[in-house]
């Protein structure tokens, strides 16, 4: 993503937790929302060279992904309610990866 000709990736600097607010950060200085996800998937993978094989979802690119309960392009908040993950074609419980991380619940930001 480009703002005034700067290009903007998103978790260049932290782990998953921070992503989400770091995204809401942006959001919030006038991102759309599907430009802050935008941000956080193709073009970091356009900045370092890796958007013909992953970045988006299509055809014969590699995906993680991630099942939501609720809709970022609207909220993007809501990507603090994953219910699934998607990596190397293995399926994942949220909760239970949480739970090996150590943290008991998802996370909620409180402003």
């Amino acid at each position: 993503m480009h703002k005034a000709g700067v290009p903007i990736v998103a978790g260049t600097d932290g782990t998953g937790m921070e992503l989400v607010r770091e995204l809401e950060l942006y959001v919030q200085a006038g991102f759309t929302n599907e430009e802050a996800l935008a941000s956080a998937t193709i073009a970091t993978a356009h900045l370092v060279g890796a958007d013909q094989h992953t970045g988006s979802i299509k055809v014969g690119k590699v995906a993680d992904l991630v099942l939501v309960d609720g809709n970022p392009a609207t909220n993007i908040g809501d990507l603090r309610h994953t219910d699934v993950v998607m990596m190397d074609g293995k399926l994942m419980d949220a909760n239970a990866l949480r739970s090996e991380g150590g943290i008991s619940k998802r996370p909620a930001w409180e402003e």
